[in-house]
């Protein structure tokens, strides 16, 4: 395939993400209508459908803006707008809007940050960062989510779970993240290769954004590190 078809199959991927990203947006805002309506009784722990479709489908809606983004990124086209914001208050809607599966779960989360920690960064980029993380950490863990920030060498949010940790060999990756590709398990890499992406956009001085995975943290499972400069 020559230049001018890669370029011309790029602009027709693109257009078609987008189109099935607005209307899996029609079809999440038509969900969540139908979900405000349901008597409460139908609603939290006792039922866990609602919730992991919203999830569902809200994941899926995540991965095409993370492409979309992907592809800006490339033809340089992503619009970069980095500002202070309040993290406390950024990551507490970032979690606020995985409350139906994390009502019907039956989990608990709790946020452990300055709530007067101002940091400097593109807040849509790394809402969408932040939320594909929490809609993972709450996929394997079992039943609680830690949210934390460190301040040294810039500012590292981290995402802690109880669940069983992240495999060996993805921690190995180290930032090579699109190696983690495996079509048995289904597992694309994307949102951990977007994470390093959004987070390399993040400069200061000569110092860049990076992402990191480990295991064990405060609550024995998977930490997602991210750090800022």
């Amino acid at each position: 395939m020559n230049k001018d078809n890669n370029n011309l199959f790029s602009i027709i991927l693109a257009s078609t993400v987008h189109d099935m990203k607005n209307s899996l947006g029609m079809m999440l805002d038509a969900l969540n209508s139908i979900l405000a309506e349901l008597p409460v009784s139908q609603q939290g722990p006792g039922n866990t459908q609602y919730g992991i479709v919203q999830y569902e489908s809200s994941r899926v809606n995540n991965s095409l803006m993370q492409l979309l983004a992907l592809y800006k990124i490339e033809n340089n086209q992503l619009p970069f707008n980095p500002s202070y914001h309040h993290l406390y208050d950024f990551i507490e809607e970032q979690i606020l809007e995985h409350s139906p599966l994390l009502d019907a779960k039956g989990f608990s989360y709790k946020i452990d940050i300055d709530e007067s920690l101002e940091v400097v960064f593109d807040e849509a980029l790394l809402a969408m960062v932040i939320s594909n993380i929490i809609g993972n950490a709450i996929r394997y863990a079992h039943s609680e989510i830690l949210l934390t920030a460190e301040i040294d060498d810039g500012v590292t949010i981290n995402i802690c779970d109880d669940g069983p940790g992240y495999p060996a060999q993805m921690i190995e990756l180290s930032g090579n993240y699109i190696q983690g590709i495996n079509q048995s398990t289904g597992s694309t890499g994307l949102g951990l290769f977007f994470a390093q992406k959004i987070a390399i956009m993040h400069r200061h001085g000569n110092k860049t954004g990076h992402v990191e995975l480990a295991n064990g943290g405060p609550l024995g499972g998977g930490v997602f590190k991210i750090t800022l400069p």
